[in-house]
């Protein structure tokens, strides 16, 4: 597959606090311990740029790859706490920002079709030439629907999961007027934006990181109306669909989760193929469950799961 790239500048990732940020840097911080590389990919129809993010630990390189998607409305970058700790772990860590989210191109929060997401993880996966014995995703919210319909329709691409909170129905109720008026305007003009019904004392209980993302310039709070009906389209699919889904799978929800649907996500796993499936319910968790006090174990517990599944490349099989 031809993909076209900017040249990647390299980066040195210094952490502060729950969040990392980006300063440019010839040289190698030892105390870093991880290097980023950011780059932009030109999407396959032409519409958008990816913006990119690689990370790569400077020692102990265990040959594997975690591709984090993230949730609706954010970014790649607020993960920085949680890939702190995977790279430390001997981990290349691949964390772009879907289209018309955070630094990527497109129109915020804008599908003309839910597919395009699927096919900008196409380019990804060839780009950095990801290998399914060696690739695992760490996906949350609308970012775990992107990677179940992924994985439901892209065979072998990955050898685990880990869904954090996925989508596959809402708990948040859109009223009926907010839902009629959106559903025309997702025919006739399907750039009409709406504000989200998500509150955000629904996210987190960790006060900290919703300061963060309050002052956070990358975040979205508003969706366009041919967003959410791509959307909803792609939760229906997804359950339509779930004896496609054949990828062990560790699956991750706050028992206090206000966003997404409880009884439709285990409606779905009752469905799916995977023989290879653990469901972990967590006591008193918000919506983001590595935001949520205890995340560091949180965050041991996802890398001990994945680890038995992994296949360690080979030096001339690691990510390019």
């Amino acid at each position: 597959m031809d993909t076209q790239s900017t040249a990647s500048v390299a980066l040195v990732v210094h952490l502060t606090g729950e969040y990392c940020t980006l300063k440019e840097s010839s040289a190698v911080d030892g105390a870093a311990r991880l290097i980023n590389a950011a780059m932009t990919l030109r999407t396959l129809d032409g519409e958008a740029e990816l913006f990119v993010r690689k990370y790569v630990p400077i020692r102990r390189d265990n040959g594997c790859t975690l591709v984090v998607i993230h949730g609706a409305g954010e970014h790649g970058g607020r993960y920085g706490h949680f890939i702190e700790q995977v790279v430390h772990a001997g981990w290349t860590v691949i964390a772009g920002d879907l289209r018309g989210h955070g630094r990527s191109g497109g129109v915020p929060t804008h599908l003309d079709r839910f597919e395009q997401y699927l096919e900008d993880l196409d380019l990804i996966w060839s780009h950095f030439q990801l290998h399914p014995q060696t690739t695992a995703v760490f996906a949350h919210s609308m970012g775990g629907l992107v990677a179940i319909r992924f994985a439901q329709t892209r065979k072998e691409r990955m050898a685990a999961l880990a869904l954090s909170a996925p989508l596959l129905g809402l708990r948040v109720r859109v009223k009926m007027l907010k839902r009629a008026v959106g559903k025309l305007c997702s025919v006739v003009r399907p750039t009409t934006r709406f504000r989200t019904e998500v509150k955000m004392s629904h996210i987190t209980r960790n006060d900290e990181v919703l300061d963060n993302r309050e002052l956070d310039p990358w975040i979205q709070r508003s969706v366009t109306a041919g967003w959410f009906f791509q959307v909803q389209q792609a939760v229906t699919a997804a359950h339509l669909e779930a004896v496609n889904f054949d990828v062990p799978l560790l699956f991750l929800q706050g028992d206090a989760d206000e966003v997404v649907n409880h009884e439709m996500a285990n409606d779905w796993l009752e469905q799916i193929a995977s023989t290879d499936c653990t469901k972990r319910i967590m006591p008193e968790h918000f919506h983001e469950i590595i935001n949520e006090p205890g995340w560091e174990r949180t965050t041991q517990e996802i890398l001990k799961w994945f680890h038995p599944r992994m296949t360690p490349a080979t030096p001339s099989r690691r990510a390019a």
